[in-house]
């Protein structure tokens, strides 16, 4: 059994640590320009199936069109990601979009890179390390109806 202390500083590092890393990271993002960020990104897709995909199946003129959409949010979706996870005000759910966001970054790089597994792996680790947290949560409040 955890002692109260304990859960309290695990759950604090937690938030501080992934609180800050989608911080830092958007703001790295933002001072870059946004528009510059989705552009270097986005570029690499241009050859893939998924840039096919999206002119294929959906009339897109520009595949990597609806990629760069979503990578001028990103920055803005970290730093939203970021506020509740500091505060600790809709903690869970902030982490569960934290996770999945991850998810979907290290698969899209997967996507470009092929071979180049380690960006990939690191945001799967990213994931895997707030899965972690989230069930440390969980077991938080079960200590807490004992």
């Amino acid at each position: 059994m955890v002692s109260r202390k304990e859960r309290f500083w695990i759950t604090f590092m937690l938030r501080m640590s992934f609180g800050f890393l989608f911080l830092i990271v958007s703001l790295g993002q933002f001072d870059a320009g946004t528009g510059v960020f989705a552009d270097k990104v986005s570029s690499p897709y241009s050859g893939t199936w998924l840039a096919g995909a999206f002119e294929n199946l959906f009339g897109f003129d520009d595949g990597t069109a609806p990629l760069r959409f979503f990578l001028h949010c990103i920055p803005f979706i970290f730093a939203a990601i970021s506020v509740p996870i500091l505060t600790g005000l809709f903690l869970r759910p902030a982490l569960r979009l934290g996770a999945i966001l991850l998810i979907m970054l290290g698969l899209g790089k997967y996507i470009t890179s092929g071979n180049d597994v380690a960006p990939t792996a690191m945001n799967f680790f990213l994931a895997f390390l707030i899965c972690c947290g989230l069930y440390f949560l969980g077991q938080e409040d079960e200590a807490k109806t004992e």
